[in-house]
């Protein structure tokens, strides 16, 4: 039997039922293309990320550890409906088990609502409805993620949809601190100028830097020496020959010099035109 559960927020927070014996998303996908997480990989139709081993991490879910035994919940009551975190649907296919969960927004319930429908119109006579009431929650064609007990693998599209249901999965895409960055901008290569501190580099430059200081650091003086011919392909303003090192005066100078050290500059092969590539796939 499948099962529609809710995760409500705040201090009294809990996890009741919603319906039984509902089959809430009908179409499964079968994970044919997946791909382990990455951040800098921007995922194609069909494609899906994948988290093995889910159930080794501290934020599995306590819900998905032992059988579900729908006796140790209660059904929702009608005021808690407003403060729904998250649902989860709990479904067997195929002799397989599957927590599906949508994170649930305030764009997702209407306290109330007025909605037309047509699905009654059948001759050309006929008219549309006028339907309303005082709540509604909207489930959305597919789930932000998928977790099979058989694979014990989390599937997901994009990471920033699960981090408020699974505390602590964004470590995942761990952002540079600001010691990190202010390591990376005292490095001997980098000639700050201006006021460009810490405090000034957005997160998704915190999320490069913490790439680019690993590539750097396993770089030999050879790949060293090369970064400034690198650079001078695509972003010669920013190496002054003088001091030999990269000035470094705004984020998004900052932006350019972490794509260099992290190598997202190339030029096509045949037609010889520069790109910059915002996802990459080792091959």
């Amino acid at each position: 039997m499948d099962y529609l559960i809710a995760k409500t927020k705040g201090r009294n927070s809990e996890t009741a039922i919603v319906l039984s014996n509902k089959t809430v998303f009908t179409d499964i996908p079968n994970f044919d293309d997946v791909r382990p997480y990455d951040n800098d990989y921007k995922l194609q139709e069909g494609e899906y990320f994948d988290l093995d081993h889910f159930s080794e991490k501290d934020y599995y879910p306590e819900i998905a550890r032992n059988e579900f035994s729908p006796s140790d919940y209660s059904f929702l009551s009608r005021e808690k409906y407003s403060k729904i975190d998250y649902i989860i649907s709990i479904q067997e296919t195929d002799n397989r088990h599957y927590f599906l969960y949508q994170h649930v927004t305030s764009s997702f319930i209407y306290k109330k609502y007025k909605a037309i429908s047509w699905q009654g119109i059948r001759r050309a006579t006929d008219q549309a409805q006028l339907i309303e009431s005082d709540g509604l929650l909207v489930i959305k064609d597919e789930p932000d993620c998928y977790y099979s007990r058989e694979d014990d693998k989390l599937y997901f599209k994009r990471l920033s949809a699960i981090t408020s249901i699974f505390t602590g999965i964004d470590e995942l895409y761990r952002e540079a601190t600001d010691g990190e960055v202010n390591n990376f901008l005292e490095l001997d290569i980098i000639n700050v100028q201006g006021s460009l501190t810490a405090n000034d580099v957005k997160t998704a430059n915190r999320r490069r830097i913490k790439e680019a200081l690993e590539r750097y650091n396993h770089f030999n003086s050879d790949q060293k020496s090369r970064l400034p011919h690198y650079i001078s392909q695509y972003c010669q303003e920013l190496y002054d020959e003088d001091t030999q090192k990269f000035k470094v005066e705004s984020e998004e100078d900052l932006t350019k010099l972490l794509n260099i050290i992290n190598q997202r500059y190339y030029t096509t092969e045949l037609d010889g035109e520069r790109r910059l590539a915002n996802s990459v796939t080792k091959l």
